[in-house]
């Protein structure tokens, strides 16, 4: 937990690809969230950050268990991009190296990245200013 917590401390941004699980996160992501909030007073959550993405083999993608999240998440202090980035999976969603293999939905997802990258800059920025 320690090193953990140490982690998300030192982390700029936080980036979370999510599966969904019976139409929510699965235990072992909100297990990690919850250490991350632990103990009382010393939430490491807090004006981090954060993008949230995921898949599924379903038609939504994981559009249930991203919005739990996202829900979970703001309740923590953390800042949120907005937009939505559901990705339905498909065999050959990545390919052989582990990269995405659909030009398409690479795209789409480097456009969020792009905006991620942003947000975390720009929050830097002012981290630094009011320092």
């Amino acid at each position: 937990m320690a090193r953990f917590k140490s982690e998300l401390a030192r982390a700029d941004g936080i980036l979370i690809v999510t599966p969904e699980h019976d139409r929510s996160i699965p235990a072992v992501l909100k297990n990690a969230i919850d250490w991350g909030a632990r103990p009382y007073g010393k939430n490491s959550w807090v004006g981090k950050p954060a993008f949230i993405t995921g898949t599924s083999p379903g038609a939504i993608g994981s559009a249930i268990a991203q919005q739990h999240l996202r829900s979970v998440m703001i309740s923590l202090g953390v800042i949120m991009l907005g937009g939505e980035a559901y990705i339905t999976f498909k065999p050959d969603l990545i390919d052989a190296h582990g990269d995405i293999g659909e030009q398409s939905t690479r795209k789409f997802l480097h456009g969020f990245l792009d905006q991620f990258a942003s947000l975390v800059t720009r929050l830097a920025v002012r981290e630094r200013a009011a320092a």
